[in-house]
């Protein structure tokens, strides 16, 4: 391999919010790699800091025109410049959004379990939530359509957030499930909103399907935070292709103060976009020789927890529900008594209480470690 994955930077006593823990804890929760970052990154950003001002910038041409590249080169999808509007992240415009699509004791839909912010973009900005439950079936997660319409129908829904790449569940979205529920929210005119900030982290010979592959009216968020580890950059996108749209929800951007770009995320999104290819192929690589000697240890030492045959993210979704045991209990206990810390099941929906979701994305080492932390806290349970 070019790149050295086994090599993690120490972010013990940093700012590091994920290595923000007690000297003997083990972080394996937020959505944050352990992984160095890949070297042209920090090259292009020690050549910027030389220049020893950093004022004001701007997302420059060249900054649209790496998102273009990476998903035509990447994802064979063609995204239009003119469509790009620039965010400093996902999340930022996930609530700008909400705001501009609809009113006060509107009604928004997700799909449940999910990535938890789904919720807060929602009630936070006093709109309600309404939620579809993703069926559990066979160690597998799938979209119960006819829900899905129901609640729709009986609750006059304005606006629907996807996640594709699924998170927590970790699920590739097939095109032919992408295009159903798509074709449900167009039947009652409600807008659909894609977030695909993990879209690049897959399992190798396996690919996401962009929304926007399904449906141009399909409005869609894109970063580089997850895949090359940049959430301090602050950089991402949102795409909307019809032009009045886009310059309604331009606006609400401008006035959320989010559309802002910070001097050091010019050359990183630039130099990830465009230098990146072989440094995903082979961080993908490693995650799934985590991921599958963590397959092994389960079948060989932990019988009774269940992996969710998810395909993408660095997010393990794990089924405790055989130890009957609350998950917000269990990852209370488990930290408590081994020092690992990972994110409980109702994090992301009430029907994740018999979930726990771990963070991979760390050395071959840390991953050991953690596993047997786990493997001792269920000992006798």
């Amino acid at each position: 391999m070019k790149y050295n994955f086994d090599k993690i930077s120490n972010r013990r006593h940093t700012s590091s919010e994920k290595w923000d823990v007690k000297d003997n804890e083990l972080p394996m929760w937020v959505a944050d790699m352990d992984f160095m970052v890949m070297p042209e990154i920090q090259e292009a950003i020690i050549n910027a800091a030389k220049d020893g001002s950093y004022g004001y910038s701007y997302p420059t041409k060249e900054v649209f025109e790496a998102y273009q590249y990476w998903w035509k080169s990447r994802h064979d999808l063609d995204i239009n410049i003119d469509s790009m509007i620039f965010v400093t992240g996902v999340v930022a415009a996930l609530d700008s959004l909400v705001r501009a699509l609809t009113k006060e004791n509107e009604n928004v839909l997700i799909l449940s379990p999910v990535y938890n912010n789904f919720f807060t973009v929602v009630t936070s900005n006093n709109r309600n939530l309404i939620i579809s439950n993703l069926i559990y079936k066979d160690d597998n997660f799938y979209i119960d359509y006819e829900d899905v319409e129901q609640k729709i129908k009986e609750n006059n829904v304005k606006l629907f957030i996807f996640c594709n790449p699924h998170n927590p569940i970790g699920k590739i979205w097939s095109k032919a499930e992408i295009q159903k529920v798509y074709d449900i929210t167009k039947r009652y005119h409600v807008q659909m909103i894609s977030d695909e900030i993990h879209c690049d982290i897959v399992e190798p010979h396996c690919h996401y399907v962009p929304a926007l592959s399904v449906a141009d009216d399909i409005i869609t968020c894109l970063s580089p935070s997850k895949v090359f580890n940049l959430a301090g950059m602050h950089s991402a996108l949102t795409v909307v292709n019809d032009k009045q749209l886009k310059e309604r929800i331009q606006k609400a951007f401008y006035h959320d103060d989010i559309g802002e770009i910070s001097y050091f995320a010019v050359p990183s999104t630039i130099t990830a976009f465009t230098k990146g290819a072989e440094f995903v192929d082979e961080l993908n690589e490693y995650l799934l020789k985590n991921k599958n000697y963590i397959k092994d240890y389960i079948k060989n030492n932990l019988p009774h927890v269940k992996l969710v045959s998810g395909q993408a993210t660095y997010l393990l979704w794990l089924d405790i529900s055989y130890y009957n045991m609350p998950s917000d209990v269990f990852a209370k206990k488990l930290r408590e008594e081994t020092g690992l810390y990972i994110n409980d099941g109702l994090h992301y929906g009430p029907n994740g209480g018999n979930f726990i979701r771990m963070n991979i994305a760390t050395n071959l080492e840390n991953v050991k470690d953690g596993m047997n932390r786990l493997n001792n806290f269920l000992k006798g349970k």
